[in-house]
């Protein structure tokens, strides 16, 4: 069995899970599935992440949360608990290597081919251990699960970044954990560059003149993502101003007529299986909506919920997105 690794207590209790307790199961899934539960402040583990280039074994790193993990091996079987945390992996060329995730893992199509060891919410230990693990990457909201794990002598690391930079710095410690450093780099050089480019084309235009984006969380109440979430930091990266971003909540309500008040001129929502067609009629028929910008402009767009949610690797093809919808007019495909 692994040395366990050196532990600090999660402060998972600091964690406000209240909104994901009160929203229906789709928001649930939604936020949760992000990593983007209102926020706690993990310690910044992937700036203290100062790994040789040339990681030597036992090789000893800071997570998301500020806990430092040995591991007395370079990793070979390795078990992610969220979408997010997979899509990591395999964007490193880990594949091949992933022995288990959770249900929702579903990208890339490979992912969906890997054992699954559970819910994203209720991943079961006895499946992971079952898998022999030298690695897990966790969540913040696999407290008792982690616990578990290192009690049993299972390296586990939690991937929480929190803003568009902390991905990049996630990506980097895993890939280190992982022997795959040169990879990381490239991978965060390639999503800075795409980041970087979206960035030029917005950032020349003045503040008044950047439409007001209203993205909806969440229909019943009215839901939407405050400037601290990873959405609202899209929004503002690729041009937008949103129109929530004076809450000071991660994931404000709404009456409705605080959003007419408001009047946003482009509405995003995240699309689910092919719904969008469907909202889009119901945001329409919403009454009183007639005279909201977005609705008069036809400008309603549903996004690929995961795509905007997981704060992986895929996060500058979200922001591409997101100012190809505020800004057709320089983003056209």
């Amino acid at each position: 069995m692994a040395p366990r690794a050196r532990k600090r207590s999660l402060p998972l209790s600091r964690i406000a899970r209240i909104g994901t307790v009160v929203v229906a199961a789709a928001v649930l899934c939604s936020i949760l599935l992000a990593g983007c539960a209102p926020a706690a402040q993990p310690a910044q583990g992937g700036t203290q992440a100062a790994a040789p280039a040339d990681a030597q074994f036992p090789f000893t790193f800071t997570d998301d949360m500020g806990r430092q993990v040995t591991l007395p091996a370079p990793p070979v079987r390795l078990v992610s608990l969220s979408p997010g945390n997979t899509e990591i992996l395999f964007a490193l060329g880990l594949g091949p290597k992933v022995v288990g995730v959770d249900e929702y893992s579903d990208y890339p199509p490979e992912a969906a081919q890997v054992a699954k060891i559970g819910s994203f919410s209720q991943p079961s230990v006895e499946k992971v251990v079952a898998l022999k693990p030298d690695l897990v990457l966790a969540t913040d909201m696999h407290e008792q699960a982690v616990r578990q794990l290192e009690d049993l002598g299972i390296p586990v690391a939690v991937v929480l970044p929190r803003t568009v930079d902390q991905v990049m710095r996630s990506i980097a410690w895993v890939g280190r954990a992982a022997g795959v450093k040169d990879k990381a780099d490239q991978l965060a050089a390639e999503m800075q560059a795409r980041i970087a480019k979206v960035k030029t084309r917005v950032e020349n235009i003045p503040q008044e003149e950047r439409p007001r984006v209203y993205y909806e969380v969440y229909s019943d109440p009215l839901m939407s993502a405050g400037p601290k979430t990873f959405i609202g930091q899209l929004i503002v990266l690729a041009g937008g101003r949103n129109i929530a971003q004076d809450a000071d909540t991660d994931y404000p309500k709404f009456s409705a007529e605080a959003i007419i008040k408001r009047n946003p001129q482009v509405m995003i929502f995240p699309q689910f299986h092919g719904t969008a067609a469907l909202t889009v009629e119901q945001i329409k028929a919403r009454r009183g909506w007639a005279q909201v910008s977005a609705v008069k402009d036809s400008r309603l767009y549903g996004i690929d919920a995961d795509l905007i949610s997981r704060p992986g690797p895929r996060v500058a093809e979200a922001l591409e997105e997101l100012a190809r919808l505020i800004h057709p007019e320089l983003f056209a495909k």
